[in-house]
């Protein structure tokens, strides 16, 4: 192809006046490649035209080459349609080949063919100048908080000399990129940081000014705490004010020790006190067990009583125990509220016919008023309501010695539910001077309540802090020696299960036989004995496990056992790594017997734990013998 001579003249011609202009111009194809580089980018810069052709530009010129891709890929994206074209001016720093830096400000436009025209004016003169008119500021020079003007870039261009008192370094140090190459812990932490600083001071969307503390390394590698203040500038530049905090923030380190130490105390106790539940349940469970064993014997009068009176007494003895660790549970925050389907009316007169055998023995006419629009099913927490319920009842029927105990059960609300419940009664009443700490821990109506009716005050404690989980409020009226109102409500839902007429079941009749084989994991050899006598005179079968790891070999070996009782703590292997054998490693048929979890204390923690190892269900330490035996029974129909 020939070329045109005055064609070819022009194209001289206009090269020879861009060689001559002591500007940048630079022409980029749509791959980001550099193809003209005129000559006063060396004038500028040092780099030969040749040096940054292709990719030596975005190699050489920029900080980090990370910075200079980014500026390719731009102008890329934007040369094929990806990102719209802006003509707006960009001022940037250009490194130079002795390894200075020069301000230029940059202009855009589109070429023939598909390229991009860079051209760069050099305003170096201009940028120090703003500076210098900074450092004019003699306010600057006497003031103790540290004062930093950055660009857009987050270059530093100008900082107050409290910066060199403070930190030790001199504003050379600091200027440009010093700040964060000498002030941040690493590259990476910087970055992070002139990230969220553009978006904090320069996007419109996000608040001009704020607050925030961060520590800041010292020329002699100390730490400081520095708490900054941000605002927008003129022209594109920030400033950041800083006060040194490092006093206060030792203070705050000192008060966080001191918490954590606290809370190490208090773990320590309640851990304390729940090894002490342990170790009281299990002779307890043998005590209160063997006395229920022997009430159903033929008895005369006065061996009846006094097997009475133990168990009595050792009712009252696992009611305080129940009650010292539900509080230390409740003081450590280990108690999260459930929310689950519950029929209130069952709940309600379950409650009521587990305390009207001690009403009966006093004489009192216990009564109980479920409201006609009551719901019957709610979401709540079914155990906790009963705890309160337990609670409030038992201290009601304690405390009257003649006469009644009312409970009044009500849901009020339309839209915000909230389940209502009154527990009134005849009693002795509470003190004036006592009504506002009744509800605290160890506190009782007078000095001699506790000689002459038992108990440790942590009862309404407990109450309290039981209805405050449920986001709930609980108060009282009273009238010495006349009786005492207690009220508590809380938030609850209304189920739409099918709402079908309410019916009490009977308890179980214990004499029924349950004809199963059961496997006994315990290692209490106490424990072993109470348990073989009760589940034989049910008709079972019992074979007995020490412990995890026997129990596995039993299973093993023998035919599959139709139930599995499996206390959790024990010796050499516990409860839950043997049932996790079971599980998963002895087959399907022995997979499928289902294995009840023996505890002293039911924490969430350890009932969830012992489902998510495939326990099917859970039985609290010392038994009840109503409930063992209703599993029983359950678990031999299935």
């Amino acid at each position: 192809m020939t070329v045109n001579p005055k064609t070819q003249r022009k194209h001289l011609q206009e090269s020879a006046i861009l060689n001559s202009l002591n500007i940048i111009i630079l022409s980029c194809d749509k791959q980001g490649q550099i193809s003209y580089a005129s000559e006063g980018l060396t004038k500028l810069t040092g780099f030969s035209r040749e040096e940054v052709l292709g990719e030596g530009w975005w190699k050489l010129s920029f900080q980090d080459v990370l910075s200079g891709q980014l500026q390719k890929n731009i102008i890329k994206d934007t040369l094929n349609g990806l990102l719209p074209f802006s003509e707006n001016f960009i001022d940037g720093k250009v490194l130079c080949k002795d390894g200075t830096f020069r301000w230029v400000s940059w202009s855009f436009s589109l070429g023939d063919e598909h390229t991009m025209v860079i051209s760069g004016v050099d305003i170096t003169d201009r940028k120090q100048r703003e500076q210098s008119e900074v450092k004019a500021g003699k306010i600057l020079n006497s003031i103790d908080s540290l004062v930093i003007l950055s660009d857009r870039n987050c270059d530093v261009i100008y900082a107050s000399p409290s910066v060199e008192r403070v930190l030790g370094y001199t504003q050379e140090e600091i200027l440009g990129a010093g700040w964060w190459e000498n002030t941040f812990e690493s590259a990476s932490a910087s970055r992070v940081e002139k990230k969220d600083l553009n978006s904090l001071v320069f996007d419109e969307e996000v608040q001009p000014r704020a607050i925030s503390r961060r520590r800041i390394k010292t020329k002699q590698g100390t730490y400081k705490w520095i708490e900054w203040f941000f605002s927008k500038a003129s022209s594109n530049t920030y400033i950041a004010v800083g006060t040194d905090i490092s006093m206060n923030v030792k203070s705050d380190v000192a008060l966080i020790v001191a918490k954590e130490q606290a809370e190490k105390s208090l773990k320590s106790k309640n851990e304390f006190l729940a090894n002490m539940s342990h170790e009281i349940r299990t002779p307890l469970n043998t005590l209160l067990g063997f006395t229920d064993v022997l009430l159903e014997t033929k008895l005369d009068v006065e061996q009846r009583e006094y097997l009475e009176t133990m168990r009595t007494s050792g009712d009252v003895l696992l009611s305080l125990i129940n009650n010292v660790l539900d509080l230390s549970k409740l003081d450590a925050a280990k108690i999260a509220p459930e929310k689950r389907v519950f029929d209130l009316h069952k709940t309600v007169y379950e409650v009521v016919n587990m305390l009207k055998v001690k009403a009966q023995h006093k004489g009192l006419l216990l009564r109980v008023d479920i409201l006609e629009n009551t719901p019957r099913y709610v979401v709540s927490d079914a155990t906790r309501f009963k705890q309160i319920m337990l609670n409030l009842m038992g201290n009601a029927i304690k405390f009257t010695n003649i006469g009644e105990v009312n409970i009044l059960v009500k849901v009020e609300g339309m839209d915000a539910r909230r389940l209502v419940v009154e527990v009134q009664d005849t009693g002795i009443g509470i003190m004036a001077s006592k009504l506002d700490h009744i509800f605290d821990a160890f506190t009782q109506g007078k000095k001699e309540t506790a000689r002459i009716y038992g108990g440790t005050g942590l009862g309404l404690s407990i109450v309290k802090k039981l209805v405050h989980l449920l986001d709930g409020t609980v108060s009282v009226k009273s009238t010495y020696n006349k009786g005492s109102i207690f009220r508590f409500e809380y938030p609850v839902e209304v189920s739409l299960k099918e709402k079908a007429p309410f019916r009490f079941d009977p308890v179980l009749e214990h004499e029924k036989k349950v004809a199963i084989h059961v496997l006994l994991v315990e290692d209490n050899k106490a424990n072993q004995l109470l348990a073989r006598t009760r589940l034989k005179r049910w008709g079972c079968t019992i074979e007995i496990a020490n412990n995890g790891i026997e129990a596995v070999k039993m299973v093993e070996k023998n035919n599959p056992y139709d139930l599995i009782l499996m206390d959790i703590q024990m010796p050499i292997m516990d409860g839950y790594e043997a049932t996790k054998i079971i599980k998963n490693d002895l087959g399907e048929l022995r997979k499928n017997i289902p294995v009840v979890a023996m505890t002293a204390h039911a924490s969430q923690s350890e009932i969830k734990r012992a489902l998510h190892v495939g326990m099917s269900d859970y039985i609290l330490k010392p038994f009840d013998t109503a409930i063992l035996y209703q599993k029983l029974v359950y678990y031999s129909r299935k």
